[in-house]
């Protein structure tokens, strides 16, 4: 007799059988290795199986990698821009995973079947705007632009999410979408890492009170609108009016600003960040440099106050407090590696956009103080660097805010504060009438703990104990804080 030939795999139970078994090998893997679970994913995708079978597998790679996403996403928010290749690498990577998730659940939303549950449904459309959201997020701490067509995919999750269903309650868009539209609101380019993260928690907590109308709210500070048909996040109302011929939509930051505001009042009057569902960087300088920008962001987001005029001209730059502080102490010792090459795209009166060309970059941090000098000129400008944005490694771009034409070193002690008896490196910039009719002090920030305290300087060209005061708080970052002082003869 013929032997009988061995029986036909059936090549979708093969491609369950591999997800299976992947997933019952590395369940319990800390570190797992994101080419791998692409390669699941991809196979998943590409097996016809049932809609809630293929589901339920995506749920379980989801699960499975929950923790790896997360840890690969805590590293990139450590990394210095420009990314070196290696950390490149894996942000791509981390991005490729997102996006493959993001595919094969939006695979499954148009094939539920007609008698799916709407917990089904917004287990579909939640996990498709938590992946489209990551992706945002991860963006944005390595200041990297965003991948083409993630806000429109967003955006038709939103308008899937509120298909109104008669007899059900009004339906919500997933919180993640929510998350993600705060965030952009609050110009995350504006935010070192650490501070992201922190913009990122608030904005979580603060996403289910965002309503979403067709109409615009009667008090229009701190509006924004949405067009679901354009790539983008959403716009300022103060900034931007909708187009007439597109149907949009609105919401306000206005209550989160206000919010902000208050968590701000009550950690300077001395609640702990616990006390208020903060983490700990609340109650930082911080912290409360961030509460201080979100009051802004969200709840009078202006209109710039300058045209932009396009450059193309050379100039240099000198990043970080203390380097500032030597370059104008002593110039004659300040070394070509302190310095690093850019090139001014656009300018208004107060401030500068700039790409970079060579010289080491990745001492620039967004919050920082940096010197500029044109290539035409020999005086420093001081500059507070208000945004970074960086497409690959060999590029990056910044903003500048332009706080003053020249600045003075000084030195500065704090009598009476047992915390600060050595003296501190600082700047004075001038008065700049009818900007601001005093001057100012940049210090580290932190170095001030307690405004009321008599200040004492020494100037560079001034020998003599100047003793001031502070009268108010201009900027807070996590790296420089900005006061006006006068001065105070008691």
């Amino acid at each position: 007799m013929p032997e009988r030939a061995p029986p036909k795999t059936d090549p979708a139970e093969a491609s369950v059988r591999q997800v299976l078994t992947w997933l019952a090998t590395h369940r319990d893997t800390p570190d797992l290795e994101l080419e791998e679970l692409s390669s699941q994913l991809q196979t998943l995708r590409e097996t016809p199986l049932p809609t809630r079978q293929t589901l339920k597998l995506l749920e379980m790679l989801f699960v499975c990698a929950a923790a790896a996403l997360e840890s690969q996403t805590t590293q990139l928010s450590k990394a210095s821009i420009p990314l070196s290749r290696h950390i490149r690498v894996q942000f791509n990577t981390l991005l490729d995973v997102l996006d493959n998730f993001a595919l094969a659940y939006e695979g499954v939303l148009p094939a539920l079947p007609h008698d799916a549950s709407a917990h089904e449904t917004g287990l579909v459309l939640d996990r498709i705007a938590s992946c489209l959201a990551r992706h945002l997020f991860i963006c944005h701490l390595v200041a990297a632009p965003a991948g083409r067509g993630i806000w429109q995919r967003l955006h038709t999750v939103f308008q899937h999410a509120v298909q109104a269903v008669p007899d059900q309650p009004a339906p919500q868009p997933p919180a993640a979408y929510l998350e993600a539209q705060l965030l952009a609101c609050a110009q995350p380019a504006s935010f070192s890492a650490q501070e992201l993260q922190f913009v990122a928690h608030y904005a979580k907590q603060q996403a289910r009170r965002l309503e979403i109308h067709e109409q615009p709210p009667a008090d229009t500070r701190g509006v924004f609108w949405i067009d679901p048909s354009r790539d983008f996040p959403a716009f300022a109302l103060a900034r931007r009016a909708p187009p007439m011929e597109h149907k949009v939509y609105y919401f306000s930051c206005r209550a989160m600003a206000l919010q902000a505001g208050a968590d701000l009042e009550a950690l300077n009057r001395g609640q702990s960040p616990q006390a208020l569902g903060l983490p700990p960087l609340a109650g930082t300088p911080a912290g409360k440099g961030t509460l201080r920008r979100l009051v802004a962001f969200w709840g009078e987001p202006g209109k710039r106050r300058f045209p932009r005029r396009r450059q193309s001209h050379r100039a240099v730059i000198c990043a970080g407090l203390p380097r500032l502080w030597q370059l104008l102490q002593h110039p004659e010792t300040t070394a070509d590696d302190d310095l690093s090459q850019w090139m001014i795209t656009n300018e208004s009166p107060d401030g500068f956009a700039l790409m970079h060309l060579h010289g080491r970059s990745g001492r620039i941090r967004t919050g920082d103080i940096v010197a500029l000098r044109a290539e035409d000129s020999s005086r420093w400008m001081i500059c507070l660097v208000r945004w970074a944005l960086s497409e690959n490694p060999e590029h990056i771009e910044i903003g500048l805010q332009l706080l003053a034409p020249e600045a003075t070193p000084a030195l500065l002690a704090i009598p009476g504060d047992p915390g600060n008896r050595a003296q501190t490196s600082a700047l004075i910039l001038p008065a700049l009438p009818p900007l601001r009719n005093e001057p100012v002090l940049v210090v580290p920030t932190g170095t001030v703990s307690n405004p009321d305290h008599k200040l004492l300087l020494i100037e560079k060209e001034n020998l003599e104990i100047r003793q001031v005061r502070t009268t108010g708080l201009n900027e807070q970052t996590g790296q420089v804080e900005v006061f006006t002082i006068r001065n105070d003869a008691s």
